[in-house]
């Protein structure tokens, strides 16, 4: 690393404040993607690359997490609410943390899935971190979700939050992510 990349690495913690959690990250990126009102945390900082790289700079407590994934309750609410076809419009993003020299040991995913109903919106986020990635097989690598559900509704916004776990990406989330992606695709406009 550059004296100069390591120069530009200082100036993006000092832009952080110290008592920001990973679910300020995550409550964060729903509300933009929701186009929500921002959190008063990040209101001065200009570059959202810088936060959502911090990430990997943020110590995760891992506490809590111990429900598997698959008794995820918000999970279930996605599929069903997507199964039903009960709202009126869906929208689906994704960021997957490039493979970079850099991060060979860490991986962060991020997904959400927003409905507008007739009189509100309910958005999921979903931070899929690896906290030690498997060398030779990075697809088997365990981990944890966090996942934030927001409920806006006449100019009232609501966030709860989910903890859970998984010891094999491939076998235990990676199905979950193909179906609420096909699921999302039977409901897309053409």
């Amino acid at each position: 690393m550059t004296q100069w990349s390591k120069g530009k690495d200082m100036s993006r913690q000092k832009k952080l404040d110290k008592s920001i959690k990973i679910e300020d990250l995550l409550e964060e990126e729903l509300r933009r993607e929701m186009f929500i009102q921002s959190g008063k945390k990040f209101r001065y900082i200009d570059d959202w690359d810088t936060v959502m790289h911090s990430v990997y700079e943020l110590p995760i407590e891992y506490g809590g997490y111990t429900k598997r994934i698959h008794e995820s309750k918000f999970l279930k609410e996605m599929v069903d609410t997507l199964t039903s076809g009960s709202f009126e419009e869906v929208k689906r993003s994704e960021s997957r943390r490039k493979q970079m020299q850099r991060f060979t040991k860490t991986m962060t995913m991020y997904y959400n899935l927003i409905f507008k109903m007739k009189d509100h919106k309910v958005g999921y986020g979903a931070l899929i971190y690896f906290p030690e990635l498997n060398q030779k097989q990075p697809e088997r690598s365990k981990g944890i979700v966090l996942i934030a559900k927001c409920i806006a509704k006449d100019g009232k916004v609501d966030f709860s939050y989910e903890k859970a776990r998984f010891d094999d990406f491939l076998i235990e989330v990676k199905p979950y992510i193909e179906l609420l992606g096909d699921l999302y695709r039977a409901h897309k406009p053409t």
